[in-house]
């Protein structure tokens, strides 16, 4: 999971390098699912390479973690279908975690990557389908399954010539997520108003600002601050969801801001204080992202030429003597709202292969984002980040 919080750093840290005027929102739970599916039907140098980039030292480990993924999802759900349905405002918080496999004719599915780690650890069922001859109803299929896994916050997920006829396996995570505040840290709408936001390249641009008086989870580090606000659990559920602001002193401070979190990790900055803000305010915003996973990774240093070796993924699939080579792809598309009752957000991840703290008395602080700045959504029993972006 490490890796993949770090995926998502770099490449928010790259784009800020790159004067890319944009916002970008990752789920690094949901690039971890995916991975971790690829994993468990993998051998030989593409395991031990998944090792080294996971960090992980047997597929055990590694399904282990899988299955404490989909238990947290699983325990929120369960919450979520004893309040009623998901539409409704009243429900504190919905997470539900889909995934799907779709497998070509030419490479039968192995019965036990279908039972005890598809069906057995990730809920699904693989599908057998012929790339060749129906890769548009294949891909029409796909894209139906994830506007449906996003609540129809992403569509049109494939583009039009992916999957190729060439195509071996599609491997899928849908992740959704919708949370109210904390009924301690709700905002009033009819604070909300148009304020001065800084962007990376100068400019000034007028956007709706929330605002509150409640007493928040905020401390300052080294050249920024955090703040936290929680969101509603259930009576049913232990799991504890916050959103995590990380913003820079400095207007132009997100690339520092960055490169220690590369180098710090997220983590050493969870446990705040609670203080009493002279002012605050954050942004609303709506926006929508997608990249290309294994790009971001070879932008990073991480090689995955190991995935290439249709041979070293038979522990999934049964492959022909006559294929000697894949040619892997991952893409990541997210979605994400904030407002004043809380967030919404959701995330679609694929994989396919185609042939060829300090104790001292808290200082009094504001809080004020109206500048470039890192946010993610964290649950605190297991650790996990299932969303993380930054503002442009």
């Amino acid at each position: 999971m490490e890796f993949c919080t770090r995926l998502a750093n770099q490449l928010m840290l790259k784009k800020v390098e790159e004067h890319e005027e944009k916002n970008s929102v990752v789920s690094p739970v949901s690039i971890n699912a995916v991975l971790n599916m690829v994993v468990a039907g993998s051998k030989g140098a593409t395991l031990d390479h998944f090792f080294a980039l996971l960090g992980s030292k047997t597929v055990n480990e590694i399904n282990s973690e899988s299955a404490k993924m989909m238990a947290v999802a699983a325990d929120v759900g369960l919450n979520s279908a004893n309040k009623g349905t998901e539409d409704n405002d009243d429900i504190g918080l919905v997470l539900a975690m889909v995934n799907g496999a779709w497998f070509d004719q030419r490479f039968p599915l192995k019965p036990s990557y279908g039972e005890d780690i598809l069906k057995g650890i990730f809920n699904c069922e693989a599908k057998t389908v012929h790339f060749a001859t129906h890769a548009n109803q294949v891909r029409d299929e796909i894209n139906a399954w994830a506007e449906a896994a996003s609540r129809g916050l992403i569509k049109d997920f494939l583009e039009p010539d992916s999957p190729s006829s060439e195509a071996a396996l599609v491997l899928i995570n849908g992740l959704y997520f919708k949370g109210n505040w904390n009924c301690d840290y709700k905002f009033n709408s009819e604070l909300t108003k148009n304020r001065d936001f800084n962007l990376m390249n100068g400019d000034i641009v007028s956007v709706p600002f929330m605002t509150s008086c409640a007493c928040y989870p905020c401390q300052s580090f080294d050249g920024f601050k955090v703040l936290s606000i929680p969101y509603e659990s259930g009576q049913l559920s232990s799991r504890d969801f916050s959103m995590y602001f990380f913003l820079p002193d400095e207007r132009d401070g997100l690339q520092n801001l960055l490169k220690k979190l590369m180098i710090l990790k997220p983590r050493n900055y969870f446990n705040l204080y609670h203080n009493e803000l002279d002012q605050f305010w954050i942004p609303k915003f709506k926006f929508s992202y997608g990249f290309d996973v294994l790009k971001s990774m070879r932008d990073m240093g991480t090689p995955f030429s190991f995935l290439t070796n249709p041979k070293e993924l038979s522990e999934m699939m049964h492959v022909p003597e006559d294929v000697n080579d894949f040619v892997p792809n991952m893409i990541q598309k997210a979605f994400i709202e904030i407002d004043e009752k809380g967030t919404e957000a959701a995330a679609i991840t694929e994989f396919s292969d185609e042939m060829g703290c300090s104790l001292e008395e808290p200082e009094r602080m504001s809080f004020v984002a109206d500048h470039p700045f890192v946010f993610m959504i964290r649950e605190a029993t297991s650790g996990l980040v299932f969303f993380h972006w930054s503002s442009a």
